[in-house]
């Protein structure tokens, strides 16, 4: 509706045509008095208040929310008449947007038009990053869910669960996910300084590394650990487009080669494409429910089931996970635990596995904002909430938990390397198998090490589902 030849209600700060830095409203500039752009701002608010109050439930609600936008309008009647310097109206707008957003959790964002423009520009050119799955924890601290493989991070020593405290030289408490990616991403071949606190061994490291395109082989270190027992072992490093593809091949060569029992490793794998953890799913469940999604409107409530072609023999599984292991990971990790496919070993999984839906709004703004959760075929909750407690239902709890200690992980990392070392030289053989024979009661292993030499790694968590992939053979042997 227009009255006297202007907008109204007044413009939405994302309006389209208006500059950076536009005035609500469309009056010529120099025309309005503060005292009207004032009163604008107010009613403004009362139109959204009205707008709030049809969908509180409840005249105690429609109370409470009325008493807030009170205060609201109170805070912002203040501001603008008494901090000390005049303040756009947009940006107080867009403050208390981003706000409200970051109060719900880390996925949801308010996007101005320049954070959509950069999106677009993101997704569809060419970008240098770091090579990192970044969150913000229940203290708002921005934390590394793991560096992906040979990617500049884990070239540079960040390790899973670091905690990023400043970005070229900006602390990055209470800073937004989409704030963090922008400035860690750049052109390839451009530095950026980082400071981090490396939660294993709690000290603080400055790091600058240079970006690069990322780009991760998906699958990697096929190959039998146990050649006596015809036990496989593959690792899942994220969720591609290529990965079923490339699992499929790497899967169908080891049974080739007598393959009777598969590990498959998805510890530190952050996940990646939906499609594609479905799909790698599917290949070990031949029917019924993958991983559903739920939300509050019908429209977020979807299902993913399991097509029994291209599914690969019922061999015995096991899927190893850890910390942090997230997303994806966790969709496959819980579909193959609820189907009863194979076993789960290693450490409570992370827990990331909610769903953002992208709304338009006027203008050219946008809502990143979480619409849904993941939940696995029996009804479990994978996310967990911001505030949640250790003994709330989350994750994928292993059904062999093997606890890693702070060597451990720092022992995990190395071999992972090692491992792309020996895989990226030219005609080296794989790494040797890790498991090794069982002592006696009371036996202890010797060691064998030369002075100076590192302790040779163990990976137990392998070790172990090795162990039990065996004992399953057995059985089935009866």
């Amino acid at each position: 509706m227009r009255q006297g030849g202007h907008r109204w209600p007044p413009a939405f700060p994302c309006t389209p045509g208006g500059s950076r830095g536009t005035r609500l409203g469309s009056y010529p500039p120099g025309i309005r008095s503060a005292r009207m752009r004032a009163r604008e701002i107010v009613l403004l608010v009362l139109v959204a208040f009205l707008l709030v109050l049809k969908v509180a439930p409840g005249a105690e609600k429609r109370e409470e929310s009325y008493a807030n936008f009170k205060t609201f309008v109170t805070v912002l009647e203040q501001v603008k008449r008494n901090y000390v310097v005049p303040v756009d109206d947009s940006k107080l707008f867009y403050g208390a947007f981003k706000g409200m957003l970051a109060e719900l959790d880390p996925y949801s964002q308010f996007m101005t038009r320049e954070d959509v423009e950069q999106l677009e520009v993101d997704t569809e050119g060419e970008f240098g990053g770091l090579g990192i799955e970044i969150t913000v924890d229940q203290n708002r601290i921005l934390t590394v869910i793991t560096p992906l493989e040979d990617t500049p991070a884990m070239k540079a020593g960040v390790l899973p669960g670091d905690r990023i405290v400043e970005i070229e030289g900006h602390n990055t408490y209470n800073m937004t996910l989409m704030d963090a990616v922008k400035r860690l991403r750049g052109k390839p071949g451009t530095k950026v300084t980082i400071a981090v606190v490396h939660q294993l061994t709690g000290k603080r490291e400055t790091l600058t590394i240079t970006r690069d395109i990322i780009k991760v082989k998906s699958v990697r270190a096929a190959r039998m650990v146990d050649p006596g027992a015809k036990v496989a072992y593959v690792r899942i490093n994220n969720f591609q487009r290529t990965t079923v593809d490339e699992l499929t091949q790497a899967v169908k060569k080891l049974l080739a080669d007598g393959m009777q029992a598969l590990v498959l490793d998805l510890r530190r794998n952050p996940g990646g494409l939906l499609d594609s953890a479905v799909g790698v799913a599917d290949l070990f469940i031949e029917k019924g429910i993958i991983v559903s999604t739920k939300g509050r409107s019908p429209d977020t409530s979807h299902q993913f089931d399991a097509q029994k072609e291209g599914t690969f023999p019922n061999f015995p599984l096991a899927v190893l996970v850890s910390n942090f292991s997230a997303s994806g990971s966790e969709i496959v990790a819980g579909a193959i635990q609820d189907h009863h496919r194979g076993i789960i070993v290693g450490q409570r999984s992370y827990g990331k596995a909610s769903v953002q839906s992208i709304l338009s709004l006027e203008g050219g703004c946008k809502l990143r904002l979480t619409t849904a959760r993941y939940y696995t075929p029996a009804g479990r909750l994978i996310h967990r909430e911001i505030d949640a407690k250790e003994n709330e239902p989350w994750g994928i709890h292993p059904d062999l938990e093997v606890k890693m200690t702070m060597e451990d992980e720092l022992g995990l990392s190395e071999h992972f390397r090692d491992e792309r070392v020996s895989e990226s030289s030219n005609g080296a053989k794989p790494p040797k198998p890790e498991v090794q024979p069982p002592l006696e009661e009371g036996e202890i292993r010797p060691d064998v090490r030369k002075e100076g030499e590192k302790k040779e790694f163990v990976d137990t968590a392998l070790v172990r589902a090795v162990d039990a992939l065996k004992a399953i053979m057995v059985v089935q042997k009866r």
